[in-house]
């Protein structure tokens, strides 16, 4: 997608967020509370993931490049917080208001509705903020699963000791199944931080990968597979942190969750992929998959120079990390 498409999308993410910024500081100023309750309205429609989907397929076509993906992500999370933001101060302008009801269930709609099953994640500066309102709702209705979800993807944006504390915590029996499940797994992958991680398979390409043989060397895992959009659209993107890292002592593996291997051999020969590939035809139910937790794809993980796995968050933060681990001795 070219650059003019780039800067036109940006403006219009730009000019909706701005022009309901204007509405709510006009109306705020009026004390008008229907301008306010629309207000409110107008911030939880741009920040809705599936209409924010339709309206990119109506004016692109072309899905979004990675750039484009962070843009409207940003945007989306900006406008739910948002959302939270100003529906508690109407509530504080307008406690006796008869929309009350509405407001809240506004607020837990867009709490669900972005953070929840779509997974989007929180902005780490609000995850406290967040975690507080979705434990407020939990009160009154302490076995909905999408706010339990949005407590998974809070978890995500807290320091690590706050994050495992949260993990067990959604990991006891009483969390509706999705998001226990989600906490366990979690809560496992993050106990393998900074613990040695070992492997070895023959790639695709008959290469024999030990990962204990790339130690002194910064390791990208990349788990993926030819039918995931998101991973193809972040191929690119991968490929020239390939070219820039490679000579520098960073290597790349692939762990594909494919089920057909002629086709994996097809793309992975058309899209010029030099690192190695781990296939297994059980796809996502691959030994990978199942002894890593992994449910979920595109997902990258870092291995640091000693072998330890010190990432397994690294998506879209992957430069930024790799130059960490690279300045380590």
């Amino acid at each position: 997608m070219s650059l003019f498409s780039l800067s036109h999308f940006a403006k219009d993410a730009a000019a909706f967020l701005f022009g309901c910024l204007i509405l709510w500081n006009s109306s705020a100023l009026a004390g008008d509370e229907q301008s306010a309750f629309a207000n409110l309205k107008q911030w939880a429609h741009a920040a809705d993931v599936q209409a924010a989907k339709k309206e990119w397929k109506n004016k692109h076509s072309s899905p979004p490049t990675h750039e484009e993906v962070a843009q409207l992500v940003e945007s989306i999370t900006a406008a739910a917080i948002t959302v939270i933001d100003e529906g508690k101060a109407f509530e504080r302008l307008y406690p006796n208001s008869q929309r009350g009801d509405e407001v809240r269930s506004l607020i837990v709609q867009t709490l669900s509705g972005t953070f929840g099953p779509p997974g989007l994640p929180v902005p780490k500066a609000r995850a406290a903020d967040v975690e507080s309102v979705v434990r407020e709702y939990l009160k009154t209705n302490p076995n909905d699963f999408s706010l339990n979800l949005v407590l998974c993807h809070v978890a995500a944006a807290l320091p690590f000791a706050k994050a495992c504390a949260l993990y067990e915590e959604l990991s006891a029996p009483t969390t509706p199944g999705p998001a226990r499940s989600m906490a366990i797994k979690a809560l496992a992958k993050l106990k393998q931080i900074g613990n040695p991680i070992e492997f070895g398979f023959t790639a695709l390409d008959g290469r024999s990968i030990e990962l204990k043989d790339l130690r002194g060397k910064v390791v990208l895992l990349d788990f993926w597979a030819t039918t995931c959009l998101p991973c193809v659209t972040d191929l690119p993107d991968l490929k020239k942190l390939y070219d820039r890292y490679q000579t520098k002592g960073v290597e790349f593996i692939g762990i594909s969750m494919d089920t057909d291997k002629q086709t994996l051999e097809r793309f992975i020969q058309k899209q010029q992929i030099d690192w190695p590939q781990y296939f297994d035809p059980a796809g996502m139910t691959n030994r990978f998959a199942t002894e890593y937790g992994i449910d979920g794809i595109p997902v990258v993980w870092l291995v640091d120079k000693r072998g330890n796995l010190r990432y397994v968050d690294a998506r879209w933060s992957e430069a930024e990390k790799i130059e960490k681990l690279l300045s380590e001795p």
